[in-house]
């Protein structure tokens, strides 16, 4: 197997037609066919179907396809750092954060990266913790901050396993409250009886969302039904709906990070349910890491300690203290 038969690979995919990818990689049909078709004999299985209507992976080839991406990552990554070695690192990084962690987050680790590092590129992709960990099974990106279920009452199941080739670092136990505009003159400092939640108009993100999916399951343990009006995954529009007083919503102290008044929003803890939700770094097996990439990785830990102590950030840290502590077997 040759590198360049995986590059072929991948930009056929990428273009949907051999026709396609052999003008674009400037080489004759016959002898891109010829590569792949060679590239299948020495695999034994087949990695494209071929169809009037183009090419598209089989199941081997969504696996090749993975994978190649990754091999040729971690190519490039390899000469780069053989290249600078002995120099401080450099390049592109790419990290995924959920938005309400990129609140708190993502200021701090854009200055902590160029004061330390200002050779490295860093890519911050926003979204939504689901869509994160696709990315970084995927390859898409190298590493991702993402939220998951913790504590009561959620407890891991055989059929919420994550796969074997992600690794994750526990970073900080965040507590979800009941989040509404402050009233004068009203108890916004006492704990939220389950019959004062479920009274209130609530606006709170699709059910995809893994904080969703934690509130309706806790709820539902206490025969609750919560009253939501509307779904919504913009979390700025969640933010301006709650300020307004148009309804009020679950989510952590740090989604209202961005309101300089945070007397105008009131965080109540609510009774009985004990909602909480762990951020950890997620990691890869197949994608290789370089020293850029190793280095921003390292820093995230103490960025999320530093949010922590400075009240930047509310919750409890769950900081792996060594490498034998943690679930990831990177940093």
């Amino acid at each position: 197997m040759e590198l360049r038969q995986l590059r072929y690979f991948i930009r056929i995919v990428e273009l949907g037609s051999v026709s396609r990818a052999a003008k674009d990689l400037y080489i004759a049909q016959p002898a891109l066919s010829a590569q792949i078709s060679k590239l299948e004999d020495e695999l034994g299985v087949k990695v494209l179907s071929r169809s009037v209507r183009g090419v598209t992976m089989t199941q081997a080839g969504e696996s090749l396809y993975l994978h190649s991406q990754a091999v040729l990552r971690q190519i490039e990554r390899l000469r780069h750092d053989v290249v600078n070695v002995g120099s401080r690192p450099a390049g592109p990084v790419s990290i995924g954060v959920p938005t309400s962690a990129a609140n708190v987050l993502a200021g701090p680790l854009i200055s902590a990266v160029q004061d330390r590092y200002p050779d490295i590129q860093l890519r911050i992709v926003e979204s939504l913790s689901g869509h994160l960990q696709e990315l970084v099974t995927n390859g898409r990106i190298e590493m991702s901050l993402l939220f998951e279920a913790t504590g009561d009452p959620l407890t891991a199941s055989d059929d919420t396993a994550q796969p074997a080739h992600l690794h994750w670092t526990p970073l900080l136990d965040e507590e979800l409250f009941l989040l509404s505009r402050r009233e004068e003159g009203a108890g916004q400092d006492t704990p939220a009886s389950l019959q004062e939640v479920s009274s209130l108009r609530l606006v709170l993100p699709g059910k995809a969302n893994i904080t969703r999916q934690l509130i309706d399951e806790a709820f539902s343990a206490q025969g609750c039904k919560l009253n939501i009006v509307a779904e919504i995954d913009s979390l700025s529009t969640i933010q301006s709906i709650v300020e307004s007083g148009h309804a009020s919503t679950i989510l952590s102290r740090a989604a209202m990070v961005r309101n300089d008044d945070h007397s105008r929003v009131s965080a109540r803890t609510i009774e009985r349910v004990g909602l909480k939700r762990r951020l950890s770094l997620c990691t890869s097996d197949i994608v290789g890491y370089g020293t850029a990439a190793e280095s921003v990785a390292a820093m995230i830990p103490e960025l999320v300690n530093a949010c922590v102590l400075n009240g930047l950030w509310s919750g409890t840290l769950a900081i792996a203290s060594s490498p034998d502590d943690s679930t990831s077997g990177r940093p």
